[in-house]
Protein backbone atom coordinates (compact mmCIF):
# COMPACT_ATOMS: atom_id res chain seq x y z
CA UNK A 1 0.00 0.00 0.00
CA UNK A 2 2.94 2.59 0.53
CA UNK A 3 4.09 1.80 -2.57
CA UNK A 4 0.64 3.24 -4.30
CA UNK A 5 1.10 6.38 -2.06
CA UNK A 6 4.96 7.04 -3.17
CA UNK A 7 3.40 6.58 -6.77
CA UNK A 8 0.21 8.24 -6.26
CA UNK A 9 0.86 10.78 -3.95
CA UNK A 10 2.30 13.43 -6.72
CA UNK A 11 0.01 12.47 -9.45
CA UNK A 12 -3.79 12.92 -7.72
CA UNK A 13 -4.40 16.19 -5.98
CA UNK A 14 -7.30 18.05 -5.65
CA UNK A 15 -6.74 22.21 -4.86
CA UNK A 16 -9.00 25.00 -4.24
CA UNK A 17 -9.28 28.85 -3.10
CA UNK A 18 -9.96 28.78 0.83
CA UNK A 19 -11.42 31.96 2.35
CA UNK A 20 -9.76 33.98 -0.70
CA UNK A 21 -6.44 34.17 0.19
CA UNK A 22 -5.41 30.50 0.83
CA UNK A 23 -4.82 26.50 -1.03
CA UNK A 24 -5.78 23.59 0.95
CA UNK A 25 -4.67 20.22 -0.80
CA UNK A 26 -4.76 16.55 -0.82
CA UNK A 27 -2.89 13.53 -2.13
CA UNK A 28 -3.93 10.54 -3.03
CA UNK A 29 -3.72 6.63 -2.68
CA UNK A 30 -5.21 3.48 -4.48
CA UNK A 31 -5.83 1.00 -2.43
CA UNK A 32 -7.15 -2.14 -4.66
CA UNK A 33 -8.63 -4.21 -2.17
CA UNK A 34 -11.32 -1.60 -0.86
CA UNK A 35 -11.66 -0.52 -4.43
CA UNK A 36 -11.04 3.38 -3.76
CA UNK A 37 -8.94 6.20 -3.26
CA UNK A 38 -8.00 7.15 0.14
CA UNK A 39 -6.74 10.25 1.95
CA UNK A 40 -2.99 9.60 1.94
CA UNK A 41 -2.11 14.08 3.14
CA UNK A 42 -3.91 16.89 3.13
CA UNK A 43 -2.62 20.30 3.90
CA UNK A 44 -3.00 24.35 3.47
CA UNK A 45 -0.79 27.12 2.44
CA UNK A 46 -1.69 30.49 2.86
CA UNK A 47 -1.14 32.99 -0.36
CA UNK A 48 -1.70 36.18 1.33
CA UNK A 49 -2.85 36.76 5.40
CA UNK A 50 -4.78 39.95 4.69
CA UNK A 51 -8.75 39.39 4.74
CA UNK A 52 -9.16 41.54 1.74
CA UNK A 53 -6.63 39.82 -0.51
CA UNK A 54 -7.95 38.36 -3.71
CA UNK A 55 -6.53 35.13 -3.97
CA UNK A 56 -7.25 33.01 -8.21
CA UNK A 57 -6.10 30.10 -9.61
CA UNK A 58 -4.85 30.67 -12.82
CA UNK A 59 -3.89 26.87 -13.69
CA UNK A 60 -2.66 23.47 -12.35
CA UNK A 61 -0.41 20.91 -14.15
CA UNK A 62 2.10 18.12 -13.44
CA UNK A 63 5.09 18.97 -14.93
CA UNK A 64 8.72 18.11 -14.94
CA UNK A 65 10.73 19.18 -12.44
CA UNK A 66 13.89 19.59 -14.84
CA UNK A 67 16.69 19.69 -11.10
CA UNK A 68 14.67 16.99 -9.49
CA UNK A 69 13.93 15.12 -12.62
CA UNK A 70 10.82 13.92 -11.03
CA UNK A 71 7.39 14.63 -12.54
CA UNK A 72 5.64 17.11 -9.71
CA UNK A 73 2.52 18.83 -9.34
CA UNK A 74 2.70 22.96 -9.84
CA UNK A 75 -0.33 25.52 -9.39
CA UNK A 76 -0.43 29.19 -10.75
CA UNK A 77 -2.02 31.44 -8.81
CA UNK A 78 -2.15 35.47 -8.62
CA UNK A 79 -3.03 38.24 -6.48
CA UNK A 80 -4.36 41.37 -7.28
CA UNK A 81 -2.66 44.67 -6.02
CA UNK A 82 -4.87 46.73 -3.66
CA UNK A 83 -4.88 49.34 -6.26
CA UNK A 84 -5.53 47.16 -9.32
CA UNK A 85 -2.78 48.52 -10.72
CA UNK A 86 -0.82 45.02 -11.06
CA UNK A 87 -0.77 40.99 -10.16
CA UNK A 88 1.08 38.83 -8.19
CA UNK A 89 1.67 35.61 -9.54
CA UNK A 90 3.30 33.06 -7.46
CA UNK A 91 3.80 29.46 -9.31
CA UNK A 92 3.96 26.53 -6.30
CA UNK A 93 5.45 23.22 -6.36
CA UNK A 94 3.50 20.20 -4.35
CA UNK A 95 6.76 18.45 -2.78
CA UNK A 96 7.87 14.79 -1.64
CA UNK A 97 7.14 16.30 1.79
CA UNK A 98 3.38 17.14 0.80
CA UNK A 99 3.92 20.83 1.40
CA UNK A 100 3.07 23.57 -1.21
CA UNK A 101 6.68 25.45 -1.90
CA UNK A 102 6.83 28.62 -3.50
CA UNK A 103 9.10 28.08 -6.79
CA UNK A 104 8.82 31.13 -9.13
CA UNK A 105 6.99 34.65 -8.22
CA UNK A 106 6.83 37.39 -10.48
CA UNK A 107 4.71 40.62 -11.11
CA UNK A 108 2.87 41.88 -14.28
CA UNK A 109 0.94 45.14 -15.19
CA UNK A 110 -1.80 43.34 -16.96
CA UNK A 111 -3.81 40.10 -16.02
CA UNK A 112 -3.33 36.62 -17.63
CA UNK A 113 -6.45 35.94 -20.09
CA UNK A 114 -4.95 34.55 -23.17
CA UNK A 115 -3.44 30.81 -23.14
CA UNK A 116 -1.05 30.00 -20.15
CA UNK A 117 0.78 26.79 -20.00
CA UNK A 118 3.06 24.88 -17.57
CA UNK A 119 5.63 23.30 -18.96
CA UNK A 120 8.99 21.37 -17.78
CA UNK A 121 11.62 23.06 -16.26
CA UNK A 122 9.29 24.34 -15.02
CA UNK A 123 8.82 27.17 -16.93
CA UNK A 124 5.51 29.14 -17.32
CA UNK A 125 4.26 30.55 -20.99
CA UNK A 126 1.23 32.19 -22.04
CA UNK A 127 0.38 35.09 -24.82
CA UNK A 128 -0.66 38.57 -24.39
CA UNK A 129 -1.31 41.05 -27.11
CA UNK A 130 0.37 39.29 -29.98
CA UNK A 131 3.25 38.72 -27.35
CA UNK A 132 4.47 35.76 -25.61
CA UNK A 133 6.66 35.90 -22.64
CA UNK A 134 8.12 32.97 -19.87
CA UNK A 135 9.58 32.56 -16.98
CA UNK A 136 11.52 29.71 -15.34
CA UNK A 137 13.60 29.44 -12.09
CA UNK A 138 16.67 30.00 -14.53
CA UNK A 139 14.94 33.02 -16.12
CA UNK A 140 15.57 35.13 -13.39
CA UNK A 141 12.67 37.08 -14.02
CA UNK A 142 10.15 37.06 -16.78
CA UNK A 143 11.68 37.44 -20.37
CA UNK A 144 9.58 38.22 -23.69
CA UNK A 145 10.07 36.82 -27.32
CA UNK A 146 11.42 39.20 -29.63
CA UNK A 147 8.52 38.08 -32.28
CA UNK A 148 5.33 38.68 -32.41
CA UNK A 149 3.11 36.24 -32.74
CA UNK A 150 -1.20 35.43 -32.83
CA UNK A 151 -2.60 32.56 -32.43
CA UNK A 152 0.00 30.94 -30.49
CA UNK A 153 0.30 27.43 -29.56
CA UNK A 154 2.85 26.19 -27.05
CA UNK A 155 4.96 22.88 -26.33
CA UNK A 156 7.91 20.70 -25.94
CA UNK A 157 10.31 19.00 -28.45
CA UNK A 158 11.21 15.70 -27.27
CA UNK A 159 15.36 16.18 -28.14
CA UNK A 160 17.64 15.45 -25.58
CA UNK A 161 16.85 17.52 -22.47
CA UNK A 162 13.51 19.06 -24.36
CA UNK A 163 13.17 21.89 -25.84
CA UNK A 164 10.32 24.41 -25.35
CA UNK A 165 8.60 26.00 -28.32
CA UNK A 166 5.94 28.13 -29.13
CA UNK A 167 4.45 28.19 -32.55
CA UNK A 168 2.21 30.71 -34.26
CA UNK A 169 1.65 33.25 -37.16
CA UNK A 170 4.14 36.02 -37.35
CA UNK A 171 2.97 39.41 -36.91
CA UNK A 172 3.72 41.24 -38.91
CA UNK A 173 5.24 38.71 -41.48
CA UNK A 174 9.06 38.18 -41.45
CA UNK A 175 11.44 38.50 -44.73
CA UNK A 176 12.65 35.11 -45.18
CA UNK A 177 10.52 33.53 -42.66
CA UNK A 178 7.30 31.46 -43.24
CA UNK A 179 3.89 32.82 -42.22
CA UNK A 180 4.02 30.06 -39.46
CA UNK A 181 6.78 30.79 -36.92
CA UNK A 182 8.27 28.38 -34.47
CA UNK A 183 10.84 29.96 -31.45
CA UNK A 184 12.59 28.09 -29.39
CA UNK A 185 12.72 29.60 -26.14
CA UNK A 186 16.37 28.28 -24.31
CA UNK A 187 18.25 28.89 -28.06
CA UNK A 188 16.78 31.91 -28.67
CA UNK A 189 16.06 30.31 -32.16
CA UNK A 190 13.66 31.45 -35.07
CA UNK A 191 12.68 28.24 -37.55
CA UNK A 192 9.69 27.25 -39.83
CA UNK A 193 6.56 26.54 -38.20
CA UNK A 194 5.09 24.43 -41.07
CA UNK A 195 7.52 21.43 -40.27
CA UNK A 196 5.60 21.00 -37.13
CA UNK A 197 1.76 22.37 -37.93
CA UNK A 198 0.75 23.14 -41.36
CA UNK A 199 -0.21 26.89 -41.95
CA UNK A 200 -3.80 26.21 -42.43
CA UNK A 201 -3.92 24.08 -39.24
CA UNK A 202 -2.55 27.18 -36.77
CA UNK A 203 -5.75 29.32 -36.80
CA UNK A 204 -7.92 25.80 -35.99
CA UNK A 205 -5.84 23.69 -33.37
CA UNK A 206 -7.06 23.81 -30.21
CA UNK A 207 -4.56 22.05 -28.25
CA UNK A 208 -1.16 19.80 -29.53
CA UNK A 209 1.04 17.67 -28.77
CA UNK A 210 4.42 16.36 -29.69
CA UNK A 211 5.47 12.56 -29.99
CA UNK A 212 8.57 12.76 -31.71
CA UNK A 213 11.32 14.96 -32.43
CA UNK A 214 14.57 15.06 -34.31
CA UNK A 215 16.96 16.84 -36.38
CA UNK A 216 18.35 15.39 -39.97
CA UNK A 217 20.49 17.85 -41.55
CA UNK A 218 19.80 20.61 -39.54
CA UNK A 219 15.94 20.33 -40.63
CA UNK A 220 13.59 19.13 -37.82
CA UNK A 221 11.50 16.04 -38.30
CA UNK A 222 8.43 15.26 -35.94
CA UNK A 223 5.34 13.29 -35.28
CA UNK A 224 2.32 15.85 -33.36
CA UNK A 225 -1.10 14.98 -32.74
CA UNK A 226 -3.70 17.95 -32.32
CA UNK A 227 -6.90 18.51 -31.48
CA UNK A 228 -8.82 21.15 -33.90
CA UNK A 229 -11.95 23.09 -34.08
CA UNK A 230 -13.49 21.42 -36.66
CA UNK A 231 -14.14 18.01 -34.26
CA UNK A 232 -11.09 16.00 -35.40
CA UNK A 233 -7.94 14.24 -34.13
CA UNK A 234 -4.74 14.94 -36.91
CA UNK A 235 -1.77 13.65 -36.92
CA UNK A 236 0.93 15.53 -38.41
CA UNK A 237 4.53 13.93 -39.53
CA UNK A 238 6.91 16.10 -40.58
CA UNK A 239 4.20 19.32 -41.24
CA UNK A 240 2.40 16.43 -43.40
CA UNK A 241 -1.24 14.97 -42.59
CA UNK A 242 -0.69 11.56 -42.00
CA UNK A 243 -4.23 10.29 -40.10
CA UNK A 244 -7.16 11.99 -39.23
CA UNK A 245 -10.00 10.50 -36.63
CA UNK A 246 -13.21 12.34 -35.89
CA UNK A 247 -13.99 13.22 -31.91
CA UNK A 248 -17.58 13.53 -30.80
CA UNK A 249 -17.04 17.26 -29.12
CA UNK A 250 -15.46 20.31 -29.36
CA UNK A 251 -13.49 22.92 -27.57
CA UNK A 252 -10.55 20.42 -27.23
CA UNK A 253 -8.17 21.31 -23.99
CA UNK A 254 -5.07 18.72 -23.16
CA UNK A 255 -3.58 15.57 -24.81
CA UNK A 256 -2.29 12.81 -23.20
CA UNK A 257 -0.83 9.63 -24.00
CA UNK A 258 -1.48 6.20 -22.06
CA UNK A 259 1.16 3.16 -23.04
CA UNK A 260 -1.08 0.41 -22.20
CA UNK A 261 1.69 -2.39 -22.72
CA UNK A 262 1.07 -4.78 -25.24
CA UNK A 263 -2.57 -3.02 -25.99
CA UNK A 264 -1.05 -0.46 -27.50
CA UNK A 265 -1.54 3.37 -26.65
CA UNK A 266 -4.14 5.81 -26.62
CA UNK A 267 -4.45 9.05 -26.83
CA UNK A 268 -6.64 10.59 -24.32
CA UNK A 269 -8.23 14.23 -24.76
CA UNK A 270 -10.10 16.29 -22.60
CA UNK A 271 -12.65 19.35 -24.06
CA UNK A 272 -14.18 21.68 -22.94
CA UNK A 273 -18.20 21.06 -20.71
CA UNK A 274 -16.58 17.97 -19.06
CA UNK A 275 -16.36 15.29 -21.90
CA UNK A 276 -13.19 12.72 -22.38
CA UNK A 277 -12.47 10.66 -25.28
CA UNK A 278 -9.77 8.10 -25.94
CA UNK A 279 -8.22 7.09 -29.53
CA UNK A 280 -6.33 4.41 -30.45
CA UNK A 281 -2.62 5.52 -31.28
CA UNK A 282 -1.99 2.90 -33.73
CA UNK A 283 -5.25 2.58 -35.64
CA UNK A 284 -6.06 6.18 -34.88
CA UNK A 285 -9.89 4.84 -34.08
CA UNK A 286 -11.99 6.26 -31.41
CA UNK A 287 -11.72 3.77 -28.37
CA UNK A 288 -14.41 5.31 -26.18
CA UNK A 289 -15.77 8.90 -24.71
CA UNK A 290 -16.96 9.90 -20.86
CA UNK A 291 -19.09 12.50 -20.30
CA UNK A 292 -19.68 14.68 -17.04
CA UNK A 293 -16.26 14.10 -15.79
CA UNK A 294 -14.01 16.62 -13.52
CA UNK A 295 -10.37 15.77 -14.76
CA UNK A 296 -8.56 13.11 -16.21
CA UNK A 297 -4.96 11.66 -15.72
CA UNK A 298 -2.99 9.06 -16.83
CA UNK A 299 0.09 7.25 -14.60
CA UNK A 300 0.57 3.64 -13.72
CA UNK A 301 -1.81 4.11 -10.66
CA UNK A 302 -2.10 -0.20 -10.09
CA UNK A 303 1.76 -0.40 -9.86
CA UNK A 304 0.97 -3.04 -13.14
CA UNK A 305 3.58 -1.76 -15.33
CA UNK A 306 1.90 -0.32 -17.81
CA UNK A 307 -0.30 3.01 -17.53
CA UNK A 308 -3.89 3.29 -17.05
CA UNK A 309 -6.62 6.28 -17.37
CA UNK A 310 -7.77 7.59 -14.05
CA UNK A 311 -11.17 9.43 -14.92
CA UNK A 312 -12.66 11.60 -11.54
CA UNK A 313 -16.09 12.52 -12.20
CA UNK A 314 -17.62 15.88 -10.59
CA UNK A 315 -19.22 16.43 -7.19
CA UNK A 316 -16.20 14.58 -5.93
CA UNK A 317 -15.40 18.57 -3.81
CA UNK A 318 -12.90 18.79 -1.63
CA UNK A 319 -14.14 17.09 1.27
CA UNK A 320 -12.43 14.85 3.95
CA UNK A 321 -13.52 11.50 2.68
CA UNK A 322 -12.44 9.51 -0.32
CA UNK A 323 -13.42 10.04 -3.79
CA UNK A 324 -16.71 9.24 -4.50
CA UNK A 325 -17.13 8.88 -8.16
CA UNK A 326 -13.71 7.47 -10.05
CA UNK A 327 -12.98 5.18 -12.64
CA UNK A 328 -9.32 3.80 -13.60
CA UNK A 329 -9.23 1.43 -17.12
CA UNK A 330 -6.77 0.64 -20.07
CA UNK A 331 -9.54 -0.27 -22.07
CA UNK A 332 -8.20 -3.77 -22.35
CA UNK A 333 -9.23 -5.63 -19.51
CA UNK A 334 -8.25 -3.29 -16.49
CA UNK A 335 -11.26 -1.37 -14.72
CA UNK A 336 -11.79 -0.54 -11.47
CA UNK A 337 -14.79 1.83 -10.79
CA UNK A 338 -16.53 3.58 -7.73
CA UNK A 339 -20.05 5.47 -7.75
CA UNK A 340 -20.85 4.60 -11.07
CA UNK A 341 -22.73 1.53 -10.90
CA UNK A 342 -20.83 -0.99 -13.67
CA UNK A 343 -20.96 1.73 -16.35
CA UNK A 344 -19.53 5.08 -15.96
CA UNK A 345 -21.31 8.08 -17.99
CA UNK A 346 -20.27 7.76 -21.58
CA UNK A 347 -21.32 9.99 -24.11
CA UNK A 348 -23.55 8.25 -26.82
CA UNK A 349 -22.28 6.70 -29.40
CA UNK A 350 -24.09 5.32 -32.94
CA UNK A 351 -24.64 1.51 -33.10
CA UNK A 352 -22.59 1.05 -36.46
CA UNK A 353 -19.13 2.75 -34.06
CA UNK A 354 -20.06 0.77 -30.83
CA UNK A 355 -19.96 -2.57 -33.34
CA UNK A 356 -16.49 -0.71 -35.00
CA UNK A 357 -15.40 -0.44 -31.47
CA UNK A 358 -15.95 -3.38 -30.22
CA UNK A 359 -14.60 -5.61 -32.93
CA UNK A 360 -11.31 -2.96 -32.30
CA UNK A 361 -10.99 -4.12 -29.05
CA UNK A 362 -11.10 -7.80 -30.15
CA UNK A 363 -8.96 -7.96 -33.05
CA UNK A 364 -6.61 -6.28 -30.44
CA UNK A 365 -6.75 -8.96 -27.64
CA UNK A 366 -6.03 -11.33 -30.78
CA UNK A 367 -3.35 -9.67 -31.75
CA UNK A 368 -2.09 -9.61 -28.44
CA UNK A 369 -2.90 -13.10 -28.04
CA UNK A 370 -0.82 -14.12 -31.26
CA UNK A 371 2.03 -12.34 -30.56
CA UNK A 372 1.97 -14.35 -26.59
CA UNK A 373 1.28 -17.52 -28.55
CA UNK A 374 4.71 -16.92 -30.59
CA UNK A 375 6.49 -15.97 -28.01
CA UNK A 376 5.85 -19.39 -26.50
CA UNK A 377 6.73 -21.02 -30.04
CA UNK A 378 10.00 -20.09 -30.54
CA UNK A 379 10.67 -21.10 -26.46
CA UNK A 380 9.49 -24.62 -27.59
CA UNK A 381 11.82 -24.65 -30.47
CA UNK A 382 15.02 -23.25 -28.88
CA UNK A 383 13.76 -26.23 -25.83
CA UNK A 384 13.78 -28.84 -28.60
CA UNK A 385 16.98 -27.87 -30.22
CA UNK A 386 18.87 -28.26 -26.60
CA UNK A 387 17.60 -31.37 -26.05
CA UNK A 388 18.16 -32.75 -29.29
CA UNK A 389 21.70 -31.59 -28.94
CA UNK A 390 21.87 -33.13 -25.24
CA UNK A 391 20.67 -36.48 -26.71
CA UNK A 392 23.30 -36.38 -29.66
CA UNK A 393 26.08 -35.54 -26.79
CA UNK A 394 25.14 -38.01 -24.58
CA UNK A 395 25.34 -40.53 -27.46
CA UNK A 396 28.34 -39.50 -28.43
CA UNK A 397 29.71 -39.76 -25.09
CA UNK A 398 28.79 -43.80 -24.28
CA UNK A 399 29.81 -44.43 -27.88
CA UNK A 400 33.07 -42.84 -27.28
CA UNK A 401 32.78 -40.66 -30.08
CA UNK A 402 34.22 -36.70 -29.82
CA UNK A 403 31.56 -34.57 -30.17
CA UNK A 404 32.72 -31.30 -31.69
CA UNK A 405 30.42 -28.47 -30.01
CA UNK A 406 30.64 -24.25 -30.58
CA UNK A 407 31.98 -22.14 -27.90
CA UNK A 408 28.63 -21.34 -27.04
CA UNK A 409 27.19 -24.89 -27.30
CA UNK A 410 30.08 -25.34 -25.14
CA UNK A 411 29.51 -23.05 -22.56
CA UNK A 412 25.72 -24.08 -22.42
CA UNK A 413 26.65 -27.77 -21.52
CA UNK A 414 28.71 -27.15 -18.91
CA UNK A 415 26.02 -25.16 -17.12
CA UNK A 416 23.70 -27.58 -17.91
CA UNK A 417 25.39 -30.42 -16.50
CA UNK A 418 28.13 -29.00 -14.35
CA UNK A 419 31.03 -30.26 -16.14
Amino acid sequence: MARYFDMIGQIGHSVSVRERSGLTFRSFYFEREGNAFLNATEGATVISRKPSAHVDIVTCKCAVDVQKRVKTAFVLVTKMSEKGSSFKYSLLALRSSHRLEPCIEFKLPYQMKGKVSILQGPTVMWSHDNSVSYTSPEAEGVRKIPIQMSKCLFGELPIQKGQLFALGLSEPLLANHSPTLGYLCEGGQAFDGSLVLPHPYICITQCMRVLTADRVDDVLRCTVVAATSNQQLVLFENGTVKDTCEVPFGQAEDIQMADTGRNGCLFVVSFNQGHVCAVWKETFQMASCWSDVDSAHVDDFLGCGTEQILLIFRNNGISSGPLEKFIITDLCGISYSCGQGSEAPKASLPPQENSLLTLQALESRLQSGLIVLQELEREVRVKDRVLQQSIQVLTDVLSGRETVLSQPEQVLFMHLFNF
